[in-house]
């Protein structure tokens, strides 16, 4: 089950998103960072569902990369809140980002770079992937 809800997040914040004209739909809200299972497990049989993140919160991440390069990290990293948002999840698999907790936005609010560097004398790649508004993005990715 956490597995699954954590490749799910993962999905949903590796997706690029843009705005959406969109109001905001009522739905349960849960704080992911302190979920229980059975509160995930509820939130699975709801039409739409909040999970909230808060500014410091920190929950074990998954990280999958699929398509022209595939990459799994051998064990869970943690993922932290550098600010408060939600990522609201449709039943339908419709996943979008909310700032402000009345607008949803789906689209150009994601980038990523892949460096390829050396680490003493062997190669050695990193991603950067960043998830929020274009103003926040870091000038290397820019």
């Amino acid at each position: 089950m956490f597995i699954r809800t954590s490749f799910a997040l993962v999905v949903a914040l590796t997706c690029l998103f843009g705005v959406s004209g969109c109001g905001a739909p009522q739905g349960p809200h849960i704080r992911f960072a302190q979920a229980t299972s059975a509160q995930l497990q509820s939130a699975q049989n709801e039409e739409v569902v909040w999970y909230e993140f808060h500014a410091g919160d920190e929950v074990p991440m998954v990280f999958v990369l699929r398509g022209i390069v595939e990459a799994d990290a051998p064990q869970a990293i943690s993922l932290r809140a550098t600010r408060d948002f939600q990522v609201v999840v449709f039943q339908d698999g419709r996943q979008f980002f909310s700032f402000d907790g009345r607008h949803l936005f789906q689209g150009e609010l994601g980038k990523f770079g892949l460096f390829l560097t050396s680490n003493e004398g062997r190669p050695m790649t990193g991603v950067m992937l960043f998830i929020g508004q274009r103003e926040d993005m870091p000038a290397e990715l820019r």
